[in-house]
């Protein structure tokens, strides 16, 4: 290789391709250490001959939570991060909904689901599910998330008893990749998948909600490289 290959555009460009890759696989095994690990613990303790009955219906117990909890977010993870439904397919809301309801489950906020539309073309699905799934974050003792809008232009409003919005969050929505951590790729897709249609996205927070808008410009078609990673 020359040595003047990490300045050939297609080099870094690949090398970008990969960092992000890297980031949402760190994210993604992030989300799932925690069910995983409470899994293989539960099943420790039913292969335990000396545990007692109490014991063991607290491990079924756990393994049945840690699999729901693991189940969801692998099914969220497919839809969000993968290619589900193909390069060129609108998405069902319906789906979408469902999706976050069973990623929630496991989190202390409420999805209050307020989607104008039945369907949306899969970049803008996409982006919804990943910054509603970064929004339960924001109200880790409680709280309210409600997704509403319709037609390329949608809100997620966060209200609780204490509000958090870490600073990297609107960063990586907004495109800033200088110290982007796998918290905040998946908000920094979501951006993206605006950006490439001519749209934005932002998050603001005020004294009594967080708000994070997600706007598409429908006029153009983005590249279905993003929409299907």
């Amino acid at each position: 290789m020359s040595s003047d290959a990490p300045n050939n555009p297609i080099a870094e460009e690949r090398l970008d391709a990969l960092l992000l890759t890297s980031l949402m696989s760190s994210r993604l095994c992030h989300d799932l250490v925690n069910p995983v690990g409470a899994l293989s613990s539960g099943l420790d303790v039913l292969n335990d001959d000396d545990m007692d009955a109490e014991m063991r219906d607290e491990a079924l117990s756990l393994i049945h939570t840690s699999t729901s909890k693991a189940v969801a977010l692998l099914k969220f993870a497919r839809l969000a991060y993968g290619l589900a439904g193909g390069y060129e397919h609108d998405i069902s809301f319906e789906e979408a909904k469902e999706l976050l309801h069973a990623v929630y489950a496991s989190t202390k906020a409420t999805l209050d689901w307020q989607v104008g539309d039945p369907s949306a073309p899969k970049e803008e699905v996409k982006a919804i599910l990943l910054v509603a799934h970064a929004a339960s974050d924001c109200v880790p003792r409680g709280g309210d998330v409600v997704i509403s809008g319709a037609g390329g232009d949608y809100l997620v409003t966060v209200t609780g008893k204490r509000l958090i919005l870490n600073d990297g969050a609107p960063k990586a929505l907004g495109g800033d990749t200088e110290e982007l951590t796998p918290k905040f790729a998946p908000l920094y897709v979501a951006g993206l998948l605006t950006r490439e249609t001519g749209g934005g996205a932002q998050a603001v927070l005020s004294d009594d909600n967080i708000t994070f808008r997600i706007k598409f410009d429908r006029r153009e078609k983005p590249d279905t490289a993003l929409t299907g990673s």
